[in-house]
């Protein structure tokens, strides 16, 4: 992880004075942020769909667990044999233009990583203009619903649903909009705008607390993140760039990974064939087995996948009954 961003961090979720004063600094940009959120929300047309669409996003900046919700999601709507699709902008990628994703001719550099994780369970497509893309996958598929990753607050699209993802320990970080603080928006009008809210691991800040009582029309609910535990008497290497590289230490820890070594990048980064290297060559000499999120060993090309493994997760529901019922009743 570079400087900048290790500052960054650091300010939106320590509370120490440094990043107080900070954001006593900078202000002013939030409040700037805050003017251009609300200008386009106000000149924002609704466009309504016959196609259900479905969006699962957050009110903050990354690592909360919106991507693993999708592919709960995708098994929950196939497991009622319900024809889906997702879109997402593929963030990263080179394409731009509504395109449906396949992995013989592309790469995460294409389509981003996330694409390439969903193509695996569900039809999938790209688009930097969501708009365009459910029109896209509209003429080319006809699904019955559309699974927006991402695109809370993109206010041109009505969505028959909208989830609220929050990662746990996290939480709202220090509270403030961008770019003082890690939000979006304000936690209370993401909760008004969503239908269910989900709490990603162990809910420090309380917010299940905190918020339920306020907007008891909501269905919160919590979600434990679960993989296969350890078996092996070995040592590990464990390397991302995702979002939230902490969150990925500790799923490992609490589950019997032995991780002696760390190597954090930047959120979606692109691995070097010399970052590769070093890795290996450092795991080699230490009698270390490599692991990685699924999301960054997409991004590895075929050689440099020798050898690396990558831990696969899941979300486990504390009511899935009750998330069945909202999502698949025909409002």
């Amino acid at each position: 992880m570079s400087l900048d961003q290790k500052i960054t961090q650091y300010i939106w979720y320590s509370k120490s004075k440094f990043s107080y004063f900070v954001i006593c600094i900078f202000f002013p940009l939030s409040i700037i942020y805050y003017l251009v959120f609300l200008f386009k929300k106000i000149q924002s047309n609704e466009k309504s769909f016959q196609t259900k669409i479905v969006c699962i996003g957050n009110c903050s900046v990354g690592g909360d667990g919106k991507t693993s919700t999708v592919l709960s999601l995708i098994n929950l709507y196939k497991s009622r044999n319900i024809k889906i699709a997702v879109l997402l902008k593929g963030y990263k990628g080179k394409i731009k233009i509504p395109t449906q994703v396949n992995t013989t001719n592309h790469s995460a550099v294409d389509v981003g990583d996330e694409a390439l994780l969903y193509v695996e369970h569900a039809n999938t497509f790209i688009s930097n203009d969501r708009l365009k893309g459910i029109n896209f996958i509209i003429a080319k598929l006809s699904p019955d619903v559309i699974l927006l990753d991402d695109g809370l607050q993109d206010f041109r699209i009505k969505k028959d649903k909208n989830i609220l993802v929050i990662n746990g320990k996290r939480g709202f970080g220090n509270g403030f909009l961008l770019p003082v603080g890690p939000l979006r928006q304000s936690p209370s009008s993401a909760i008004k705008l969503a239908d269910i809210i989900i709490i990603v691991g162990n809910d420090k800040e309380n917010n299940l607390d905190t918020y339920k009582s306020k907007f008891n029309n909501k269905l919160f609910l919590k979600a434990e993140i679960t993989c296969e535990k350890s078996q092996i008497d070995k040592n590990y290497f464990a390397f991302s760039g995702i979002g939230n590289n902490p969150n990925f230490i500790n799923t490992l820890n609490t589950n019997n990974y032995n991780v002696t070594k760390i190597k954090s990048f930047p959120d979606h980064y692109y691995y070097s064939d010399n970052d590769i290297k070093k890795i290996k060559t450092y795991a080699a000499d230490n009698d270390l087995e490599i692991i990685t999120t699924e999301k960054d060993w997409k991004r590895l090309n075929t050689e440099q996948r020798l050898g690396i493994n990558f831990l696969q997760i899941s979300l486990e529901f504390s009511n899935e009954e009750a998330l069945s019922e909202i999502l698949l009743k025909n409002d």
